[in-house]
């Protein structure tokens, strides 16, 4: 894994109050921040989050022609807070989900009955695998605009629990494609090394 590392900035609460209802009012963050680096083997540009209960890193590569967290739930995914979402809930509604179906080889995250389902899309090989809508916990560092802010943390946070194949990247896929990205744009002097890659929704 290699190389040049930018920052990923995403505007304030719209991009969980997009993805979940469920950040509290009590604290309303300016903006969220991923730090973001290339590999250099794929070209791809990779970040990471913190998810489930207990809390562990996730590896996601930047699709900027998704639409949501795809996550695989066939590589030990283990967590206490995770709730798959039922069929005709809000959160389906939410997700824009149009599915509805059972999973027969379970319960287990991915793998549970009266659930609604996406197809996660990799826009890079062009292929497509089906998951469950479900919810769980994320968490992401804040910033002011300017320094470093607390951690923020939303409890019920939605994504697509799906499963890979051999064409998939190794990483899980955080999709933006609903955001309208400015890459590389600069909002302070300084070396490109300092550039922030600002993502704001449309």
């Amino acid at each position: 894994m290699a190389a040049s590392s930018r920052f990923l900035l995403f505007t304030a609460l719209l991009f969980f109050l997009f993805a979940s209802p469920s950040l509290q009012a009590s604290f309303r963050p300016k903006a969220l921040v991923l730090p973001v680096s290339k590999d250099a083997s794929t070209n791809q540009y990779v970040t990471q989050i913190k998810q489930r209960t207990p809390l562990v890193p996730v590896k996601l590569t930047l699709d900027l022609g998704g639409e949501f967290l795809w996550v695989d739930c066939d590589r030990g995914y283990v967590s206490s807070s995770y709730m798959p979402a039922r069929c005709n809930s809000a959160q389906c509604s939410l997700a824009r989900s149009k599915s509805c179906g059972s999973c027969f080889d379970g319960p287990k995250p991915g793998c549970n009955n009266n659930t609604c389902g996406l197809l996660p899309a990799n826009t890079v090989t062009r292929t497509a695998t089906s998951g469950e809508v479900a919810q769980d916990v994320v968490s992401v560092q804040c910033t002011n605009g300017k320094n470093p802010g607390q951690v923020v943390s939303v409890p019920k946070f939605l994504f697509t629990c799906g499963y890979a194949w051999s064409k998939w990247p190794s990483n899980p896929l955080i999709g933006v494609g609903r955001l309208t990205a400015s890459l590389g744009n600069n909002s302070s002097p300084g070396p490109p090394s300092n550039k922030t890659t600002c993502v704001k929704f449309i």
